[in-house]
């Protein structure tokens, strides 16, 4: 676990995002399922992480593994195609709560529209709450189809939603604090 975030997440560029360990995979109960579409191949191919975690490969990479699963022709190439099934355990805001490191960025993705806002999670929960559109086992992931509303500026609804990090080990964090997040408010229209 990251400083705060649950098992099978992970900060890039301090935003949240799922991590693609074999770990990973398993904390969040994701399969991941491969089908060849090549020629004469019938290959259809379940990696279930759980059971990779238990043989100790849980820090490899799923594209690693992936890799090993190719099928390995002579004479033509592997055209396995791969897809993630959605998380049974995905990051709802209830496992963020309480975590002055953690934000919630709702951005306009309009054309050419720049409008963001950032909020602390507790607040994502009671607005939810408020429209009766969620609540703390609300989904990160479901947050976009819940926004109902139009952005102020270009008037769509479009948004992308993002969870921002900062790690509490940085000599930025231990300086400013929750404060770390006000320089990216005011570049927003909160």
């Amino acid at each position: 676990m990251i400083d705060g975030l649950p098992e099978g997440w992970t900060s890039e560029n301090g935003v949240v995002t799922a991590s693609g360990t074999i770990a990973a995979y398993a904390a969040r109960l994701q399969l991941v399922k491969g089908a060849c579409r090549e020629k004469g191949c019938s290959r259809r191919i379940e990696i279930d992480a759980r059971h990779l975690c238990g043989r100790g490969l849980g820090r490899l990479s799923m594209q690693q593994i992936q890799d090993l699963y190719r099928c390995h022709r002579i004479d033509e190439r592997c055209a396995i195609q791969w897809h993630a099934e959605p998380a049974q355990n995905p990051l709802r805001l209830g496992a963020l709560v309480g975590k002055p490191n953690v934000r919630v960025r709702v951005r306009c993705r309009g054309n050419e529209c720049k409008y963001f806002r950032v909020v602390r999670v507790e607040e994502m929960i009671a607005g939810l709450m408020k429209r009766k559109q969620g609540d703390e086992k609300t989904d990160v992931d479901a947050l976009p189809k819940l926004m109902t509303s139009g952005c102020p500026i270009c008037h769509k609804t479009n948004w992308a939603v993002e969870v921002l990090y900062v790690s509490t080990q940085t000599m930025g964090w231990r300086q400013m604090g929750e404060r770390s997040f006000e320089s990216a408010t005011q570049l927003g229209g909160v």
